[in-house]
């Protein structure tokens, strides 16, 4: 579960995620909702993960990334970033992976093929493929050992790992982890790895072993760098895909295949063999170039041959590419989403009917129009969104339906129904009399029209406010994670799920039990016992139907209780260069999938 970042956090990725994969790592129900965008972008000449083809690519070349933002970690014990997972993925190999066209369907990677599951649940068996070997300087073949040490790792408090005991939890000996062998994950050979768990949770587990944690990583090389806080691991790392960060003799990376703050070189992992993977891996080399602004990188994107933009564009770009340069835009469906996470806990929006006022009042389509529109957004009316199980059965686009939910009708905003909810919340006068100054922390950037009219709404009902935009990592470090700061609104907070799955994107966001003191994702610290329960319970339900049925009901209830206000369900924009047949990942953010793009 990525917060979105660049244009929001997780982030993702989603949230991404990450990204966005469905649960079961089966083939999905159709979860993809054309109204949403997913079926209709690539019809109106613009890109679209959903039909850019993956075969038939140039091979050779060089192509340009322009960032104007630096990854966050490129180790994949604690990569949880979606621009950084866009060099994850291309020089690591996971146990399961997701196409680009895909937010849900993962395939084999390291694994031999679908993951054995035992009756009860409790039993997860993976054999890997024979004859991946890690890049220089290591240049041996891959065993399940290297996959038992990068799970391990992901408890090692010098790798901090953000989403171990989320998803792995329940593996023997995972709560009390500390780095060394875990007793439930065992590797009775060199080819296969075998998970036992405390309860029936391999749905969520096997899903998660499409994150980058499952990617292999060697011991006998990689000990020395982990016993350092932090590791140093990322500055030597070595490679199992395609591609791998330039290096020295002695594997160093820093300095040579990334300088912080200027750039990454990515070129071809000499050990890879493209008889183990699926990946195509066209170019023959990658340079990052970071820094800049994002205004400058779009509009030299937009002029160049072989350069393409990471972060999401500014909206005047976005529109001069829809106007003037269609073929070198991608609209992604199912990008993640954003609301306004306010206070379920302490100060006012502890009372349920104030926050229904909010929402009621809210001019959602304002907020959207604000963020570029249709062509990149549409109105949010409730928690799951676009390409993840369970958002048709949850109301689609058009959300929850029924006379509790007269709050969520009027997108354009409706006072009349705010002031209703103001007066039952006890203000007669249908406008906040009290005292209390609402603290509301938003995000610098394409997001501060955002939270510039949900401060302006809050006015309008009579609350006395005060506004202050950040840097959007500052914003979720510094106030929204941090439950203690007491921000009554947090306007601008996004999320990309790790996979598509309703646990992925509603459980760290609302479950009680996982409100954490800080990198708190629980923004509206929502506690609420009966949905508490009901996401205990949907954790160990098998299936993808079944679990997309559990969490639409959850996502109803969530809104009913108004735990925060939906407004955007994303559809991000990337840019290319006139030269580049750009393949962006579906699962994540559409940012370009490295191993699929190609030069023309």
């Amino acid at each position: 579960m990525r917060s979105l970042k660049p244009f929001g956090f997780a982030i993702v990725l989603a949230t991404v995620s990450l990204v966005v994969a469905a649960c079961g790592s089966n083939s999905s129900t159709s979860s993809t909702s054309s109204s949403a965008g997913a079926g209709t972008v690539g019809t109106s000449g613009f890109q679209s993960p959903l039909t850019e083809p993956e075969t038939g690519g140039k091979r050779g070349g060089t192509l340009v990334i322009l960032n104007e933002q630096d990854f966050e970690h490129l180790d994949p014990g604690d990569s949880y970033y979606d621009i950084d997972y866009e060099v994850v993925y291309a020089t690591q190999r996971p146990l399961y992976s997701v196409k680009p066209d895909s937010a849900y369907e993962a395939v084999p990677d390291l694994a031999e093929g679908q993951p054995e599951i035992s009756s009860d649940q409790k039993t997860i068996t993976v054999h890997i493929k024979h004859g991946i070997h890690f890049s220089p300087p290591v240049d041996r073949e891959v065993t399940s050992e290297d996959v038992a040490y990068a799970m391990e790792r992901g408890a090692n408090p010098n790798i901090e790992n953000p989403y171990f005991h989320t998803y792995f939890e329940s593996i023997e000996g995972a709560p009390k982890a500390d780095g060394g062998p875990i007793m439930g994950i065992q590797t009775p050979n060199k080819y296969t790895i075998v998970f036992h768990l405390t309860e029936p949770k391999a749905a969520i587990v096997v899903d998660a072993m499409r994150l980058p944690l499952t990617a292999p990583v060697p011991k006998e090389y990689a000990e020395k760098f982990d016993k350092n806080k932090p590791s140093d691991y990322a500055n030597y790392e070595v490679a199992t895909g395609p591609y791998m960060l330039k290096n020295n003799a002695q594997g160093k990376v820093l300095g040579i295949g990334y300088v912080p703050g200027k750039s990454a070189t990515l070129v071809r992992n000499p050990n890879w063999s493209s008889a183990t993977d699926y990946r195509p891996a066209y170019l023959n080399e990658i340079q990052y170039k970071i820094g800049g602004t994002e205004s400058v990188i779009g509009r030299q994107v937009l002029e160049s041959a072989d350069d393409v933009q990471n972060e999401p564009p500014v909206p005047s770009d976005v529109q001069l590419a829809a106007e003037s340069h269609k073929s070198q835009l991608e609209i992604s469906p199912g990008a993640g989403d954003h609301y306004i996470a306010v206070d379920n806990k302490v100060g006012p929006f502890s009372n349920i009917d104030l926050r229904k006022a909010f929402w009621a009042a809210l001019d959602r389509k304002a907020m959207d129009k604000a963020l570029g529109g249709e062509l990149v957004t549409n109105v949010m009316t409730h928690f799951l969104y676009p390409t993840v199980p369970g958002f048709e059965q949850a109301g689609g686009l058009a959300g929850p339906k029924g006379p509790q939910f007269d709050f969520d009708e009027h997108p354009e905003g409706d006072m009349a129904v705010a002031e209703k909810y103001m007066k039952l919340a006890g203000y007669p006068t249908g406008k906040y009399t009290g005292t209390k100054t609402v603290q509301i922390v938003g995000a610098t950037g394409n997001r501060e029209p955002a939270a510039e009219i949900a401060n302006q709404t809050l006015k309008n009902l009579g609350f006395p406010t005060k506004l202050t935009l950040v840097e959007t990592a500052t914003m979720y470090s510094k106030y929204c994670n941090v439950p203690k700061e007491e921000i009554e609104v947090c306007p601008t907070v996004g999320w990309a799920a790790d996979f598509g799955d309703g646990q992925a994107v509603l459980d760290a966001t609302f479950n009680g039990r996982l409100i954490n003191p800080t990198n708190n994702e629980n923004w509206s610290q929502t506690d609420v016992p009966k949905i508490n329960a009901a996401m205990d319970a949907a954790e160990s339900i098998v299936g993808i139907a079944a679990r997309a049925s559990a969490w639409a009901k959850i996502d109803d209830e969530l809104v009913e209780d108004a735990a925060a206000i939906p407004y955007d369900y994303e559809k991000e924009a990337s840019l290319e260069g006139s030269q580049v047949a750009g393949v962006g990942d579906l699962w994540n953010s559409g940012l370009w999938n490295l191993s699929f793009t190609s030069l023309k």
